[in-house]
């Protein structure tokens, strides 16, 4: 696992030894930042079950603001914490170790918004469509934001949701990334 652009380009990412984790391909990632190319610079992003991190150290390199990062093992949590230092992206970041459900009303309540959100969760407990609408109705994301949600094959997930829409579906084998943009009630544009 490696980040595959920008300032930290060829960066190699720890990954979580031991535990059994589906990491994000070098061509899911690849595929999905070429898609994200104009939303990139300069964006907030928000990494949902963040993993080694990988989602949204991508994006800090391709230039994103700021990545938060939100993580439930504590494992997990020090290897984001240690694949920011190695790439020397930390002081865009914060690491949340935390219940995503948790942390978004946290993030909420403190009025943080987002123009990026990676949904990435373990593959088999239908925890996508449940973190879409989490994220969607408590208004995390920019008016127009995407949230980028990776997910099996065979896990349904709807075409709208509150306040999104699905705009872009792309399959890579049995791991499928769908795309959505909050529609309506996201906040604006400051």
């Amino acid at each position: 696992m490696r980040v595959i652009a920008g300032k930290a380009r060829g960066r190699r990412l720890a990954g979580a030894p031991g535990m059994r984790t589906r990491p994000v391909t070098d061509l899911v990632k690849r595929s999905v930042f070429d898609i994200l190319t104009p939303y990139v610079e300069g964006s907030r992003c928000l990494d949902l079950f963040a993993g080694t991190g990988s989602l949204g150290i991508e994006a800090l390199s391709r230039g994103a603001a700021l990545a938060v990062f939100v993580e439930c093992d504590a494992r997990m949590v020090a290897v984001i914490r240690r694949n920011l230092e190695e790439t020397a992206l930390a002081g865009q970041a914060r690491v949340l170790h935390a219940d995503v459900r948790w942390a978004v009303r946290v993030l909420a309540g403190r009025d943080e918004l987002f123009d990026l959100v990676f949904v990435d969760p373990p593959y088999g407990h239908g925890l996508v469509p449940v973190a879409l609408e989490l994220v969607a109705g408590h208004r995390l994301v920019r008016q127009d934001g995407i949230i980028v949600a990776r997910h099996e094959r065979r896990q349904e997930m709807p075409d709208r949701g509150t306040n999104v829409e699905l705009v872009r579906l792309e399959r890579f084998g049995d791991t499928v990334v769908s795309f959505y943009r909050v529609t309506g009630g996201g906040q604006g544009g400051d």
